[in-house]
């Protein structure tokens, strides 16, 4: 009988070794740009030593994510980053940014991601999680990230990004590009560990409405 097509999910999208090349030199370059930013957040150094949590953020505010989370975090992170040829660019970038990734979204290696993401928790590195990727809708909190949650006992931290000056990309999150030289704004919240008796649906309203207080 011949393989069920479903039980071997398609492989990631990679980039080329050849395209590293001029990745490293953009990504360079992109961190220049970051280093301009006057980033100022309402907790100095997140106290780590408990354990991992699952961080959140909406996609539209990555390309700060990076820089944030190696100035706010002790912990190494593991980021969820979809299989598509867009998220193989992130991930490069994410690379040269210190940062390693998990690849999987809610409707390719959801199950995979979600194994993986486990495992690295429970080895000690936070996971960071998009809730309305990989293509939305915008804003909007899938489940996904309180199954790992749920899965691990650990407790979330929202991330709200607040950009005082920035272009905007005609993409479906309308993905967000800080002036150089401007204000970032990070403001972190903790919830807890998922109750086993509340829905993940008031779960998500709840963590939603959080994440958009502290976005802009």
């Amino acid at each position: 009988m011949p393989d069920d097509p479903k039980a071997f999910p398609e492989a990631p999208a990679e980039v080329p070794w050849y395209h590293w090349v001029w990745v490293v030199p953009v990504a360079l370059g992109l961190r220049l740009w970051l280093a301009t930013l006057r980033v100022s957040t309402n907790i100095p150094k997140a106290d780590d030593s408990d354990g991992p949590v699952v961080i959140l953020l909406w996609h539209d505010k990555l390309f700060v994510s990076s820089l944030i989370a190696n100035r706010h975090f002790s912990r190494p992170i593991t980021a969820l980053i979809s299989t598509s040829k867009d998220g193989a660019w992130l991930v490069a970038f994410f690379r040269v940014m210190g940062l390693t990734a998990v690849r999987g979204s809610s409707n390719r290696r959801g199950a995979a991601a979600l194994i993986a993401l486990t495992r690295r928790m429970r080895a000690g590195s936070h996971a960071g999680i998009t809730p309305d990727g990989p293509k939305g809708p915008a804003r909007k909190f899938k489940t996904g990230a309180i199954s790992l949650a749920r899965l691990t006992g650990r407790p979330f931290v929202t991330m709200g990004l607040r950009y005082h000056h920035c272009w905007r990309l005609r993409s479906w999150d309308q993905f967000a590009l800080p002036l150089p030289f401007s204000r970032v704004d990070a403001i972190f919240t903790t919830e807890a560990t998922p109750a086993e008796n509340e829905s993940d649906e008031a779960i998500a309203a709840r963590l939603e409405e959080r994440l958009n207080a502290g976005s802009v």
